[in-house]
């Protein structure tokens, strides 16, 4: 079998050359996780050939597999953020380490200062925080967005910012290298759902498979804060979560909070990480399961798992290319679509929210 490797980008013809190692990580390890910049690290020889480059330049990055068609498998935009470079004695060992990050470390660098008026849609309020941050967004509106209580925020980290109207909202948040996406609640059941398994068949067959432990992603006490306001909790016991939001008022906050709960508070034994060797894989399902919030199903054991993948992490070596995803069950999502086989399971939703 081939071995899968990466190409780096600046600019039609001008490549990252040499490279040794590539490690690329995106989205959240579990759902209590805050949103934080992806990253990238690649690693090689002759900085010498390397193309110009400067703080904030964008690269385009490809993973190509041959063993697959289309053998494109993986392309993301991503910002330089640092260059170091390490001198041998002769050019040859001269090597570089070159490190990327998406458009959340842009917010995560920004302050904002605005007023929103009662009433504002989380919505506009994110695309607010994005154009005075100066990044581009674009917003997917499954339901109808939450409404925030009057809010003024003053020279405010921007990232934070940006977590509360998620929280707000129980959507979902993606960045690019310069843009950000919004998700509003409930797109998660929009998903396709990919076939891992340890029988091959229909199956991918994945090479590890490790569950969550529950004080990882677990809680039966959640509190969550109106922003400058008073907690609202649901639940009880000594397993605890806190949350800030700028909900509309004490009932739309306990309506947060009790979703929250449903979601944390699942005893359900679930698969946290699931590994796929790309150099034996000839299907191309695992580059499809690397999209947003996708849907698998893990045969375990001859035990069907259904599961959303929240995060994923790329490792490539000359050897091997291996792809960590980073899932939560489908009885973490709590909210109901009715006739469905995998979200249709009563007693994990709160009806209305």
């Amino acid at each position: 079998m081939a071995i899968p490797y990466w190409t780096i980008e600046k600019a039609p013809g001008a490549f990252v050359t040499n490279i040794q190692t590539v490690t690329f990580r995106s989205g959240r390890r579990v759902l209590s996780d805050l949103y934080s910049s992806g990253q990238a690290t690649v690693s090689g020889r002759r900085p010498d050939l390397l193309p110009t480059l400067a703080i904030g330049d964008t690269l385009i990055m490809r993973l190509y597999n041959p063993n697959t068609s289309p053998a494109t498998i993986f392309k993301r935009d991503m910002r330089v953020s640092d260059l170091q470079i390490t001198y041998g004695t002769v050019a040859a060992m001269d090597t570089y380490t070159l490190t990327l990050e998406d458009a959340f470390a842009i917010a995560g660098r920004s302050r904002v200062t605005r007023t929103w008026a009662s009433g504002t849609s989380t919505k506009t309020a994110f695309e607010n925080v994005c154009t005075d941050i100066g990044v581009v967004y674009n917003t997917v509106v499954a339901t109808t967005p939450k409404t925030m209580s009057a809010t003024t925020v003053t020279d405010e980290n921007a990232l934070a910012v940006l977590q509360k109207i998620v929280n707000t909202e129980q959507g979902l948040l993606y960045a690019y290298a310069d843009g950000l996406e919004y998700y509003t609640r409930q797109w998660q059941s929009n998903t396709d759902f990919y076939a891992f398994g340890d029988a091959g068949g229909a199956n991918t067959t994945y090479q590890q498979v490790q569950f969550l432990s529950m004080a990882d992603n677990y809680a039966t006490y959640v509190l969550v804060t109106i922003d400058g306001g008073t907690p609202t909790v649901s639940g009880t016991g000594i397993y605890s979560y806190n949350i800030d939001t700028y909900a509309l008022n004490a009932s739309e906050a306990l309506s947060v909070a009790q979703y929250v709960k449903g979601a944390l508070a699942d005893t359900t034994s679930v698969p946290n990480t699931l590994s796929v060797l790309l150099n034996t894989e000839s299907s191309s399902r695992t580059f499809g399961a690397m999209g947003q919030n996708t849907g698998v199903t893990l045969t375990l054991r001859s035990q069907t798992y259904t599961a959303n993948v929240i995060g994923f992490t790329v490792s490539s070596t000359p050897e091997q290319t291996r792809v960590t995803f980073q899932l939560a069950g489908t009885e973490q999502y709590a909210y109901l679509v009715l006739d469905d086989t995998v979200y249709g399971t009563l007693d994990y939703n709160r009806l209305g929210f």
